[in-house]
Formats: structure tokens, C-alpha cells, sequence
């Protein structure tokens, strides 16, 4: 075989592998089916949520949110994520973004990283952050195969004005399609060079105001004072067919959150009896500390 000859084999072999490996590679990123069950993305959030996946904030006071993207893989043999490319939207009416960074996690560990980008976003492809992360381009350099590792943080600030009435539903959550300062995103995988479109789950939430009208527990006539007048006017309410106390929420004198038998009771025990005292606010007037449905302006039921 002449040297001309052998040149243009090895051309032709060389162009016929990256036609295959490119429409190969693009077939994965572009395919519609099931995602990747051997790997999975989720968001995990800070401060815990509380019972209900609820926040729970005291009126006027603005409410930060920490957030972190999470990546759970099986994979067999030896490689683990070598890369990957996020894309994590979220109402903006509702959750301001404030940063995102890869401090502190797992795959910032693996230092020098080969290619980091991480920003937020806000424009017209929507509000969130992406991040892109190559841990290496030279080495095999990868995150462990299996096992549960933090990929990158992000904060929100969440201000009580955007909570009509008391209580908003909203979510995060992995979406293709956020640009910053480059192309648009997707949600993607690198493992043993090949693209992985890893299952993803939102991070659905309830942020709910609690608080903010001041009472005393108990006074639920709202007379200045815990007397045998509340006892009686709860008792009233509840068997006898009178309005509703003029502050629910002061009549839920056991702070279970709701005005039952139980109140007047514990009333009582604690007028005449030595028993133990309302919890706060008492026996100066204050916010409820404590997040239920009961205001001083709750309906009767």
C-alpha cells in the first residue's frame, strides 16, 4: 500500500469513528425515553423543612433559603461522574436566587477542577442557576461510582410579600433549558465518556406565615388579661352555639393548634389549680412563635 494510499486509510477510518462516536453521543443526548435509573439528581434543603415539607416564617421577616443539588449513583466498575451540566429553575414570583456556588461540596474537592462555570440566571429562559464541571481533561479523575454527593449550593431569599395570604406552594427543580452566559443547559451526566440523562425529582414546598398579630395566650376575649371569663367564653363557643372568641389563636391555651375541651381546661387547672402556665406569648403579649392555621382573625368554625 503506498504511503498517499495508507494516509487516506487512516483519514477515513479517523472521520468514519467521529461520525459514529458524534451521532452515537448526539442520539443519547437527544433521546425522549426513560431517564438513567443509575443515576439521580434531587435538591436538598436548609434550614430542614418542617412537618408538611412547609416553611415556616414570622411575619416581616425575610427568609433565606440554602439549597443543594445532589447526584446518587450505582454505577459499575471503577468510574464514577467525570462531569456534569445542571440547570435548576424556580419561580421567580415567589424565590428570589441570591447565589450559587461549588463550595463545599463533593465534587469541589476534586481540585484543580479541568472547567467550573457556575451562574445564576434571570432572563428570558427563566430564573435559576446552571453550573458546568469537568473534574478532569487529562487524568481519570472522577467522583466515586456509587454513593450520594453534593454537586453544587445555591441560596433564595423568600420575602414575605410575595406570600399572598398565608401560606404559597412553589417548587425547584431540574429543567433543560436555562441559559447564562453560553448556550442553553441540559441536565446531563458524563460516566466512562459516555452522556447519561440522570432521573430528576423537584423540591416542592409550602411557605407558610405565621405569627405577627400580638396577644396574650389565653386572653382570648382579649381584655388585657387571662381570666375565668376566657374559660367560660371558650366553653360557650364551643357546646353552648356563642360566636367565636374574639382572638382564636389566644384561645388555643395548650398551643396544639386548635381550640378544643383541652383549653378551657388547661385554663382553669392553671387559675385554681397550680397547673402549668400558658406557653408564650404570655404573660406579656407577642407574635405566636409557634406556626399553625389559628390567628386573631381565624373564622369560627
Amino acid at each position: 500500500m503506498s504511503v498517499l494510499s495508507s494516509r487516506c486509510f487512516r483519514l477515513g477510518a479517523l472521520v468514519f469513528s467521529l461520525v459514529v462516536f458524534f451521532c452515537w453521543e448526539n442520539t443519547i443526548r437527544c433521546q425522549e425515553g426513560d431517564c438513567e435509573l443509575d443515576a439521580s439528581l434531587s435538591l436538598e434543603a436548609s434550614p430542614p423543612l418542617a412537618d408538611g415539607a412547609e416553611f415556616r416564617i414570622q411575619r416581616g421577616e425575610n427568609f433565606e433559603l440554602n439549597l443543594t443539588a445532589l447526584v446518587e449513583t450505582h454505577f459499575d466498575g471503577d468510574w464514577g461522574v467525570q462531569g456534569f451540566s445542571l440547570s435548576v429553575a424556580h419561580d421567580e414570583d415567589v424565590l428570589e436566587i441570591t447565589g450559587a456556588t461549588q463550595d463545599g461540596t463533593d465534587a469541589a474537592s476534586v481540585f484543580p477542577l479541568a472547567f467550573e462555570r457556575t451562574e445564576t440566571v434571570e432572563n428570558e429562559t427563566g430564573a435559576g442557576f446552571i453550573c458546568a464541571v469537568v473534574l478532569s481533561l487529562a487524568n481519570p479523575v472522577t467522583l466515586p461510582p456509587e454513593g450520594t454527593f453534593s454537586l453544587v449550593r445555591a441560596s433564595y431569599l423568600v420575602s414575605p410579600e410575595s406570600i399572598v395570604g398565608d401560606a404559597v406552594s412553589t417548587s425547584i427543580e431540574f429543567r433543560d433549558g436555562l441559559r447564562g452566559s453560553g448556550q442553553p443547559v441540559s441536565n446531563r451526566l458524563t460516566w466512562n465518556g459516555k452522556t447519561i440523562r440522570p432521573c430528576s425529582s423537584p423540591l416542592s414546598i409550602r411557605l407558610r406565615l405565621t405569627g405577627g398579630e400580638d396577644f396574650i395566650r389565653g386572653d382570648s376575649d382579649q381584655s388585657g388579661a387571662l381570666d375565668i371569663t376566657d374559660a367560660i367564653g371558650t366553653i360557650s363557643y364551643l357546646f353552648l352555639g356563642d360566636g367565636p372568641p374574639a382572638c382564636l389563636d389566644a384561645a388555643d391555651v395548650n398551643d396544639d393548634g386548635r381550640v378544643d375541651i383541652g383549653d378551657p381546661v388547661f385554663c382553669l387547672n392553671f387559675l385554681f389549680r397550680g397547673g402549668r402556665e400558658p406557653p408564650a406569648p404570655f404573660p406579656v403579649a407577642g407574635a405566636d412563635p409557634t406556626g399553625d392555621d389559628l390567628t386573631c382573625s381565624s373564622p369560627g368554625a
